[in-house]
């Protein structure tokens, strides 16, 4: 069994290799907004709700279908990962009628 360590939201987290950003901030107890995963069934990270901050990666990127990597650095509620939600969230209700 291969183990990995990151960091979530300053919480060391100890996960199996393989595992997605989402399962490790659960893991330590971190909330992630997620609408359209479902494990197993839907993890293609259509909405962008549950995107993070990764240091050393320019992008934000969604948890649910990415997985984490030895030593990686996240950040699930930075200002910039929170306006994008609220930008993400909005871009998803215009296409409703409320």
């Amino acid at each position: 069994m291969d183990i990995i360590n990151v960091t979530v939201d300053n919480k060391p987290v100890v996960v199996r290799k393989g595992t997605t950003i989402l399962e490790a901030a659960r893991t330590a107890r971190i909330e992630i907004p997620t609408m359209c995963y479902l494990k197993e069934i839907n993890e293609i990270g259509a909405c962008r709700l549950c995107i993070v901050e990764v240091e050393g990666q320019e992008r934000l990127i969604p948890s649910c279908n990415n997985v984490v990597a030895e030593g990686m650095v996240i950040h699930t509620h930075s200002p910039r990962v929170r306006e994008a939600r609220r930008v993400n969230l909005r871009l998803l209700l215009s296409q409703h009628e409320i």
